[in-house]
């Protein structure tokens, strides 16, 4: 199936107007979120820890901010404890403003068509999704062995061009 890379060359695909948005949808925030809730909710005085020398267990810690949690995200959706959570997750474990900067760059470079005679080795995660789709008795790694033997022998020996793309700085000129 042919892909179209329209997006790409007038470098809407790299807005960051929706980024927020595609990371939320792409990842479990959900999960990440209620991890860092469990520490903002001790911290906030929601979660008893224990008295001292008799501390709760981490099971026990986590249970009660996980049912916490569940309750703010049912009944309370903008309660400030899961908006910090969520803020959090968003600016210490995905770093957004380092993803909206890296766009922004990526828009300032130039893009040029390239045409591959075989697969990138980048296409590999995608060729072993498609792989693990099919049933077929043979096992993953041995499809994977042959697969990447075939490619190798197809590098070697390639004259038909696969589309693909190399993103240029401009500066640099032409890279081989």
């Amino acid at each position: 199936m042919p892909v179209d890379i329209a997006p790409l060359l007038d470098k809407s695909l790299f807005e960051e107007g929706t980024l927020l948005a595609d990371v939320l949808a792409s990842l479990n925030s959900t999960e990440l979120a209620r991890r860092r809730f469990r520490e903002i909710a001790r911290v906030a005085g929601l979660v008893f820890t224990g008295y001292p020398g008799a501390s709760k267990s981490a099971r026990q810690l986590q249970a009660s901010s996980s049912l916490f949690y569940e309750v703010f995200r049912k009944y309370d959706a903008g309660n400030l404890l899961l908006s910090q959570a969520q803020a959090e997750v968003l600016s210490q474990e995905l770093d957004i403003r380092r993803l909206a900067a890296t766009l922004k760059r990526m828009r300032s470079q130039r893009i040029e068509p390239v045409e591959l005679k075989v697969p990138s080795p980048f296409a590999l995660p995608l060729m072993v999704e498609r792989f693990r789709e099919r049933l077929t008795t043979e096992k993953l790694n041995t499809r994977l062995t042959r697969m990447l033997k075939d490619m190798e022998r197809a590098a070697d020996a390639a004259d038909q061009p696969v589309r693909s793309l190399r993103l240029d700085r401009g500066s640099r000129g032409r890279s081989a």
